[in-house]
């Protein structure tokens, strides 16, 4: 055989062979996310799809399905849980009696810092206990988002005070509308993503909201006033992977997802807090011409709204026993994880300054 009919040969054998060899497609999860495709927990989702994407080499990808185009944030426990998304956001606070181990988290404890909040619900959400209350649903924990301190909207008048919340008709879920129940105002459960609506048809007076989470959802637009409770973090609000979903992915696909749901804590940490400070600098100045009142409760007031909440951390600790949980030892631990956080930050600074 002279050399050029070796030649083509080769090329025929090659040829056949990347025929034969068929191109290995990437792994693409589908991600269920309530929220709209805009504001700082969406660009938070984004950098988290895209930095798997990357970390993979593009072996493991994300396609988010924004808006609730699949389920409801009140049906995102089950829908995942079933395989609809392979994974996606839950509030727990929709659901406090199937994942009360999470709901810890959303409890308010005296800690106002989004980083060292992130962090305690991190170590919080991958012990042993609560991976396997969510194994039982068919759940697995990827990471935390965080909504920020939490605020209240009004339109009309202000919450200046606790005073001014007895009889105020506000919409709220969780422990904190609990409380405010107690208070005497007259709580409306509903989404927050209705809010908006609620508050531009006055079927509510105020809304329990977030600093960075009310320009994305507009809701400036149709309130008055902003109040910062100076009362906790909502630090509860997670990704979550369908548990058969995960057993298909390989070792590699896997570890790079938690690689990256570990790294989403710092980067979320330093996103919220920059959002928070430039969320409240536009309120304040103007958003298309439209500013809003800023207040912040007294030290006293928010030192009662702790008080009153305590009730409520006791409850969770019977309600966790029942569930076959360590209530009271949850808790402790806990505490003792954002203490351990504060005094590394104060002690080191924050990862992004180090």
């Amino acid at each position: 055989m002279n050399i050029i009919s070796k030649f083509f040969s080769a090329v025929a054998l090659t040829a056949i062979t990347l025929i034969a060899i068929p191109a290995v497609a990437a792994t693409v999860l589908t991600y269920g996310e309530p929220g709209p495709n805009r504001g700082a927990r969406a660009q938070a989702t984004k950098w988290f799809a895209n930095e798997v994407e990357k970390r993979s080499g593009g072996d493991l990808k994300i396609d988010i399905m924004w808006g609730g185009a699949l389920f409801k944030a009140n049906a995102s426990r089950q829908s995942i849980a079933a395989g609809v998304v392979d994974l996606g956001t839950i509030i727990p606070d929709y659901f406090l009696k199937e994942m009360v181990s999470f709901s810890l988290t959303n409890l308010p404890f005296e800690n106002l810092d989004p980083w060292v909040g992130l962090k305690a619900n991190f170590d919080h959400m991958q012990s042993p206990e609560v991976s396997r209350s969510l194994a039982k649903q068919n759940l697995v924990f990827v990471s935390s988002y965080m909504l920020s301190n939490i605020i209240m909207l009004c339109k009309g008048d202000a919450v200046r005070s606790i005073d001014d919340i007895k009889d105020k008709k506000i919409r709220a879920i969780g422990i904190f509308g609990k409380v405010f129940d107690d208070m005497e105002a007259n709580v409306v459960g509903m989404s927050i993503y209705k809010a908006y609506q609620g508050l531009d048809n006055g079927l509510f007076d105020c809304s329990l909201g977030y600093m960075n989470t009310t320009v994305a959802l507009k809701q400036h637009e149709v309130a008055d006033s902003l109040t910062k409770l100076n009362w906790g973090l909502y630090t509860g609000l997670g990704i979550f992977i369908n548990k058969d979903a995960q057993a298909r992915l390989s070792p590699s696909q896997r570890k790079v997802l938690n690689e990256v749901g570990a790294d989403f804590i710092d980067y979320l940490g330093r996103d919220v807090m920059r959002s928070n400070i430039a969320a409240e600098q536009n309120l304040t100045q103007g958003i298309d011409g439209r500013k809003l009142e800023i207040i912040s409760l007294s030290a006293a007031d928010s030192t009662q709204l702790y008080s009153a909440s305590q009730f409520y951390i006791t409850k969770w600790e019977n309600e966790a026993n029942k569930s076959g949980l360590d209530g009271k030892a949850m808790v402790e631990n806990y505490k003792a994880s954002l203490t351990k956080y504060s005094q590394e930050r104060d002690s080191k600074g924050y990862p992004w300054t180090r």
